[in-house]
């Protein structure tokens, strides 16, 4: 249980560790900032079109992006319906060229399959690609997860009940696509991991977004160090 522990918290993003103070009133107020209207009026109305109400990138359809690297090609299908906060974030973060020439920077698969991670820009370069060009800054993203019974993502909560957590639309399985974050649920930025195996224990405190269609078998041969050439958005 301890060497779960362990992997589970090398899915942070280790450049933003230091949320260690947030508390969860703190993190409520978060989420308002990134959202125009705030979670909680969102969450009022079933019909509201959430793209149309956050600053956030953000798109509702399903997408398509095609990762070339050192190892081979890896075809990318994103479900902007269920996560469409994530799902806009990505894909302006391929269209800004973030992910070109970054590292796979933690592959898990000894003793058993757990995750490859991408998109760490810092190792090549520093180019620090991952600052949003319209504020200066970094850009978060809520944790975003969406219930098979509402038309709405749940945002910057982790799902815990478990009749919640069977009802998640997208959930951990072998070749699912989620975002990396640190410890506060609103610290997803750039980095990204692809699921080796099936890992239920992740469902509802990671936000899924999307699956390999093509190139698994790419992904299967990762190893850390490896990297992206160039990541572009591709019709289906």
């Amino acid at each position: 249980m301890k060497e779960f522990k362990n992997k589970i918290i090398r899915l942070s993003n280790n450049s933003i560790l230091t949320y260690k103070i947030f508390q969860p009133v703190y993190i409520f107020l978060v989420v308002n900032l990134f959202l125009i209207s705030g979670c909680s009026s969102i969450n009022k109305s079933e019909d509201i079109n959430i793209c149309s109400k956050t600053k956030l990138p953000c798109i509702d359809s399903n997408e398509y992006v095609l990762l070339i690297t050192n190892k081979g090609k890896i075809t990318l299908e994103l479900y902007g319906k269920s996560a469409p906060i994530t799902v806009g974030n990505f894909i302006d973060f391929v269209e800004k060229g973030a992910y070109n020439k970054t590292i796979f920077n933690r592959v898990i698969n000894q003793p058993y399959p757990f995750i490859v991670r991408g998109g760490d820009n810092t190792s090549i370069g520093n180019q620090n690609k991952f600052i949003d060009t319209k504020t200066g800054r970094k850009r978060y993203i809520p944790l975003e997860i969406k219930l098979k019974t509402k038309n709405l993502p749940i945002y910057g909560k982790e799902i815990d009940a478990p009749s919640q957590i069977n009802n998640i639309e997208l959930k951990h399985k072998r070749s699912y696509l989620s975002m990396a974050r640190s410890k506060s649920v609103n610290s997803a930025n750039l980095q990204f991991y692809i699921l080796l195996k099936s890992l239920p224990e992740l469902d509802g405190r990671y936000a899924v977004f999307g699956k390999v269609i093509n190139g698994m078998n790419v992904v299967d041969i990762i190893q850390e160090e490896d990297f992206i050439i160039e990541a572009k958005r591709v019709e289906p």
